[in-house]
């Protein structure tokens, strides 16, 4: 026999790190976080873009394109939002089989559904002043991004009008900060923003050669960090090396 079927969960945080003390304790309508999708949706796809340089030469006819920058991979999912109460049979869906009136639950599920996920992707917190960052996982998979487009298909209705079931339809690009991609890469980018904390022993040529595999830039990282005396450094001491375009 199958083990209980996961739903896929999306967490929200407050900033791009999706660091525990960033995790959201609860949403603003009182729903606890993480947000679990009742209906697990049928297939998701990822779309990554790269653009190019494609101008053609004065007086040419073909080009040969230059890399001009990638975008982050986004995500696109649909789900199935049902307030028939079919679902009430999941045996995996312990919110639902909680309902006892099954047509009182059919007049708000799909709406209370949409408003739910809603509240935990796309709309706006006034504490941070934005929508959340959400992880999404369902098994083995992960993404980390923001809400970027949010589409409802409603398809079917009560007698009073009342949607009875919807499709959604989300898209989320992908967002995570500079520190955590650098982490995930298992490598040091000089093209990335780097803090490090001095440590016994440490000189700025050393600490830059790390950072950038040249030595040279130690006099302008000791200027962006206000440095007078950059021969001795104290241990303990938090320096910045930005991204090496902006020092070369």
């Amino acid at each position: 026999m199958g083990g209980k079927i996961k739903k896929l969960r999306i967490t929200a945080y407050s900033d791009s790190t999706y660091t525990s003390d960033k995790k959201i304790g609860k949403f603003p309508n009182g729903a606890d976080n993480p947000f679990y999708i009742l209906i697990n949706p049928t297939s998701f796809s990822i779309n990554h873009k790269i653009e190019y340089n494609e101008e053609i030469p004065q007086g040419g006819t073909t080009s040969d394109p230059k890399h001009s920058k990638s975008f982050p991979p986004s995500l696109q999912l649909e789900f199935l939002f049902d307030g028939t109460g079919v679902t009430e049979l999941n045996s995996g869906n312990t919110l639902l089989n909680k309902i006892k009136n099954k047509s009182s639950f059919a007049k708000t599920a799909v709406l209370d559904q949409i408003a739910d996920f809603y509240v935990a992707t796309g709309s706006y917190d006034g504490k941070i002043h934005k929508p959340y960052n959400v992880t999404i996982n369902w098994g083995e998979f992960e993404y980390k991004g923001v809400l970027s487009e949010f589409t409802i298909d409603y398809k079917l209705f009560n007698n009073d009008g009342t949607p009875l079931r919807a499709i959604g339809k989300a898209t989320f690009v992908g967002s995570v900060s500079q520190e955590l991609e650098a982490a995930r890469l298992k490598k040091s980018s000089p093209d990335l923003t780097h803090k490090r904390t001095v440590q016994a022993g440490d000189t700025l040529p050393l600490m830059t050669e790390r950072i950038y595999g040249d030595s040279k830039y130690y006099l302008e990282v000791a200027k962006v960090n206000n440095l007078i005396n950059f021969r001795q450094l104290k241990p303990g001491t938090e320096l910045y090396f930005p991204p090496i375009e902006k020092i070369a």
